[in-house]
């Protein structure tokens, strides 16, 4: 399919431009001032709007009624089914929800589990990238390993720690085995110690993001992680990591990834998780460049009609607003489940955030930016910073899905959308979602 965008204001990696630009088989084709009347393409205006790269979320657990471990939910019964149809096709609707928000690419993020019931969730995800014909599968990056390689209960979260497992390469291996090599993001916790860094770097050497989250590591553990391949530091700032402003063991997970030059942090911007202020403040710290806005949502996200469920033996509660979910009886913690946020608010958070005047707390203020430089700034973190952390980034020739930002060559993973200026700031709506060169 060709596909011909006029009109419209288009993000380029080095500020908004008035051009058009020619999709053909997939790919961005050409970007100019003018493109060539071609009868058989797909014309679309986009006068007035704005014309984005699509966002990709890192860090997802599920969404309408869908969990990437425990399956499709049934809310009248109050319980997941896992059984293939229902799974897959739960799966297919769950990455068509993602589309409408914008997103182009998932990281689709696991739970504990016990290892059969991985193996056999994994099997049928390797089956759908495998066998189906839908064109939403090209959302599926790849799975995400969160709770597998935890270890202290304390950090678990809203994970349960009776699936926790001592890092295993032959564990590993079993599990991808069952994926078909799907499995393309794990956290390891490094205070595991030796098991860790070996796993580490064994998944290092076979390029997958090693990452590390809900995590009771001192500074040298974390730090001989990042030495063994660790890039990514998972929500930051979302309660279970570890931190130390004592002068021993050169602090914990927070200390060390907030100094480390080679890991990436995700950061769910829902202004719940983690307070706006300090959002600023962990962006000012780490740089734009390392950062990476995520919305680690949950089944729940758009199930209006859910208010209590139990997940892998959790209980949760959706809170009034529908905003936020909380761990049943810890209200008092303030302990959260993952979001109910979607990449377009998140990007329209991000949006009126750098805009404005925010009050910092390890930062004194943090002054607004221009419209255009926020603009920019909030796609790095919505687009181009998670593909560099998936190595997606670049065109060259050893990848053929480079994505992230508007380039020729690139994926045509593209959003066009509408960006008013209200009273309190800035109103983002997608309107229209091109994944792989299609119109979704």
């Amino acid at each position: 399919m060709k596909i011909q965008i006029t009109e419209g204001k288009v993000l380029l990696p080095n500020g908004l431009k008035n051009v058009s630009l020619e999709i053909n088989n997939g790919r961005i084709s050409s970007i100019g001032d003018k493109t060539k009347n071609d009868p058989t393409a797909v014309k679309i205006s986009a006068a007035g709007k704005y014309v984005l790269p699509g966002f990709i979320d890192l860090h997802t657990n599920g969404i309408a009624g869908f969990d990437l471990t425990n399956g499709l939910y049934n809310a009248d019964k109050n319980l997941f089914t896992s059984k293939a149809g229902a799974y897959l096709k739960g799966l297919d609707n769950a990455l068509k929800q993602f589309s409408r928000h914008g997103t182009t690419l998932v990281g689709f993020t696991t739970l504990e589990a016990s290892v059969s019931k991985m193996k056999r969730i994994f099997r049928l995800i390797a089956k759908y990238k495998n066998e189906s014909t839908s064109l939403y599968k090209e959302l599926f990056h790849g799975i995400y390993m969160e709770g597998t390689f935890m270890k202290d209960k304390k950090f678990r979260g809203a994970h349960n720690p009776m699936y926790f497992f001592k890092p295993s390469i032959d564990l590993f291996n079993e599990l991808q085995e069952a994926a078909d090599g799907n499995i393309k993001i794990v956290n390891v916790v490094p205070e595991w110690d030796e098991d860790a860094l070996q796993l580490i770097k064994y998944l290092t050497s076979k390029n997958i993001v090693c990452a590390a989250g809900h995590t009771s590591a001192t500074g040298d553990q974390y730090r001989l992680a990042v030495a063994k391949g660790l890039t990514l530091a998972i929500h930051v700032l979302n309660g279970p990591s570890s931190a130390s402003f004592k002068s021993f063991d050169r602090g914990g997970a927070l200390e060390s990834f907030l100094q480390s030059n080679d890991v990436f942090v995700e950061i769910i911007v829902d202004g719940y998780h983690v307070d706006k202020s300090y959002v600023l403040d962990i962006i000012k710290r780490k740089g734009l460049e390392k950062c990476v806005a995520i919305t680690d949502s949950m089944f729940v996200t758009k199930m209006n009609k859910i208010r209590e469920f139990q997940v892998s033996g959790v209980k949760g509660e959706v809170y009034k607003n529908g905003e936020y979910v909380n761990i049943a009886g810890r209200e008092s913690d303030n302990a959260l489940f993952g979001s109910s946020l979607t990449m377009d608010k998140a990007f329209e958070n991000l949006l009126n955030w750098f805009t404005k005047s925010v009050n910092g707390v390890w930062n004194e203020i943090h002054s607004p930016m221009k419209f255009e430089k926020a603009l920019l700034s909030v796609s790095q973190m919505c687009s181009a910073n998670p593909a560099k952390v998936l190595g997606i980034y670049d065109v060259n020739s050893d990848t053929n899905i480079a994505t992230g930002s508007i380039v020729q060559n690139k994926s045509a993973d593209i959003i066009i959308a509408d960006i008013k200026e209200v009273k309190n700031g800035y109103k983002f709506k997608v309107e229209k979602v091109i994944l792989k060169g299609n119109l979704v």
